[in-house]
């Protein structure tokens, strides 16, 4: 079942976390989990989990969330994560005690497709979403740097349809139908480069507020697909840390 896991970190003195710091965790993270499983992750079109790192300024922490999508992921990468008290970052050569794991939510899709989907359940009625990490598509070839809707609906229906063992929801030009119901109230964006070792990504960061303005079972899928989006991110390389959303559904 999709699950979040949240690790209070502890640098070195003088250390600090920076946003790009999500791809070197990955190399630590697949250290832990071990050949095998690394080789099968790298295997794979979309990966089962995200992952990313952020400061979180309310706590004054430092905090590695990692999110998985099914329980293949949770057995594999958020089991022995959990029994790690300590891990050591090659790309900078130190040690960071991760000092407290916590699961922060879990939920199986069929609780989720019944908590969005049923017909007693309340339909959304739009969703004010923050990017936490640099966020980016990839189209014929080139960054997409702009938040275009049906590419974030698109990104975040092909992880949904892949992973989700309750429904999958086809249909032809259906990120485009589903765009066309989504309206920006309020938005706060600006570009942004994501390094990766010696890599840049040109993409973008910020906020948006918006209104669904589409039927009952339209504007019920948009927010399931929004309150998934926590656990999956939105566009590329969101296992080295890009892509990290967190969304607040609006229901009046």
């Amino acid at each position: 079942m999709p699950t979040s896991m949240e690790i209070v970190l502890r640098l070195p003195e003088n250390e600090k976390v920076h946003r790009a710091m999500g791809s070197i965790l990955q190399g630590a993270l697949m250290e832990i989990i071990g050949v095998e499983t690394s080789k099968k992750l790298h295997s794979e079109g979309l990966r089962p989990y995200s992952q990313f790192v952020y400061f979180d300024k309310n706590r004054n922490l430092p905090i590695w969330r990692v999110n998985v999508l099914n329980d293949w992921a949770c057995e594999k990468i958020l089991v022995p994560l959990m029994q790690q008290q300590q891990i050591f970052l090659r790309h900078k050569n130190y040690r960071v005690n991760l000092l407290q794991h916590k699961i922060i939510s879990e939920e199986s899709y069929a609780d989720m497709s019944e908590r969005f989907m049923s017909n007693n359940s309340p339909t959304s009625k739009g969703v004010d979403v923050d990017f936490i990490t640099t966020a980016s598509f990839r189209r014929d070839g080139r960054y997409v740097i702009f938040p275009e809707i049906y590419l974030i609906i698109q990104s975040l229906l092909n992880r949904w349809n892949n992973f989700s063992t309750a429904f999958t929801v086809e249909g032809e030009n259906l990120p485009h139908i589903l765009a066309n119901f989504f309206a920006v109230r309020e938005y706060n964006f600006y570009s942004q480069v994501f390094l990766l070792e010696h890599q840049k990504f040109d993409g973008f960061c910020g906020k948006m507020s918006t209104n669904f303005n589409g039927d009952i079972t339209t504007n019920k899928l948009l927010g399931l697909l929004f309150e998934y989006a926590n656990y999956c991110g939105i566009g590329i390389k969101t296992a080295l840390g890009m892509g990290a959303v967190t969304t607040k559904l609006n229901f009046s």
